[in-house]
């Protein structure tokens, strides 16, 4: 027989009682009596039960600070589809509404604290949209499940990510349908795999980054990176080339006439800042000012050189100006040509 009792709790104890609730998908009344089950328990033996809830205590302070550290690290990482599936069968979630349970259920509990919602869909199965939404306290670990999820989205679902906003608790995430496997996985890695390559390449050759990374380490980034023929062309005596586009089209994988100008200036910036070519640049709209470190005029000339023929190549026309500390460059302000009146 069920007897109801009303009880009152403060705030405090129903914070205490928050992972237990959960436990059992909010049914509070179940939670209450395995609390009294546990107590009738201790009353019998309270020595055994204090021993056991000093170790849970150590081993879950222990677990849930190695988790946590494993989750901060797998930041900008993407789980690979053999463990996706291990944690997510496709095979046995087909549907979008049994994939949020199947989170649910096993985001339940104090470690992870993270509620995940799938909305905003048109089909159950094959959807030509959809939206997923993580709130919790945790950035990482909502990053973590939001980058699980979206590789299992994109990988079994066809889908693609359009759009990601981050708030402080909040993580939204924007899906369509996307045939093209290529797009769909870059977009996936544009947006929860930007550490990807870099670890990858890292574990391949780790005795060469390693004396890379002590490098530029111990010379405070005071380093200059060079394709290998430009390098042999200095090498042997010859002017300083004047074409330095190699490491762009690299990047880009085309040619640098087909690059849309504004990509084009962001890519020049970070490129020609890191590789050390010059110290600074800063852009306004489509105007460069190009701080490049240098007193001799030689020298000067020579990155003004470089970086007019990439615009060139490009097809943008660029005029520069240039003095001991700053190089700035800006488009040709096109002629208006007047007519004489008839």
């Amino acid at each position: 027989m069920s007897v109801r009792k009303n009880i009152s709790l403060e705030n405090v104890h129903l914070k205490k009682l928050e992972p237990l609730v959960q436990k059992h998908n909010g049914n509070f009344s179940a939670a209450m009596r395995e609390i009294i089950d546990l107590i009738d328990i201790m009353t019998k033996d309270p020595e055994a039960v204090n021993n056991l809830i000093d170790g849970l205590k150590s081993d879950y302070n222990l677990t849930e600070n190695v988790f946590y550290w494993l989750i901060k690290q797998a930041r900008g990482r993407l789980i690979d589809p053999e463990n996706l599936n291990s944690i997510i069968d496709p095979a046995k979630i087909v549907l979008l509404s049994d994939l949020e349970k199947y989170l649910d259920d096993m985001t339940n509990g104090a470690s992870w604290q993270t509620q995940i919602k799938i909305e905003d869909y048109d089909d159950n199965v094959n959807p030509s949209h959809v939206k997923v939404v993580l709130s919790g306290n945790s950035s990482y670990k909502m990053e973590f499940l939001g980058g699980m999820i979206s590789s299992f989205l994109v990988i079994n679902k066809k889908q693609e990510i359009v759009s990601l906003k981050r708030i402080s608790n909040k993580i939204t995430i924007n899906f369509r349908k996307q045939l093209n496997v290529n797009l769909a996985r870059q977009s996936l890695i544009n947006y929860f795999g930007d550490m990807e390559d870099i670890s990858s390449e890292i574990s391949k050759k780790q005795d060469f980054w390693k004396c890379i990374v002590n490098l530029y380490k111990q010379t405070n980034y005071n380093m200059v990176t060079l394709p290998k023929n430009y390098y042999n062309e200095l090498l042997v005596g010859k002017e300083a080339p004047s074409y330095l586009t190699a490491p762009i089209e690299a990047i880009h994988k085309i040619p640098i006439r087909d690059i849309p100008l504004d990509v084009l200036i962001q890519t020049m910036k970070s490129v020609y800042e890191f590789m050390g070519i010059v110290e600074r640049i800063d852009v306004n709209e489509n105007t460069l000012y190009i701080y490049h470190g240098n007193t001799d005029k030689r020298a000067i000339n020579a990155i003004e050189k470089i970086l007019l023929n990439v615009f060139d190549l490009n097809g943008a026309k660029y005029e520069s100006r240039c003095s001991e500390n700053l190089i700035v460059m800006s488009p040709v302000k096109q002629k208006t040509e007047i007519l004489p009146v008839p």
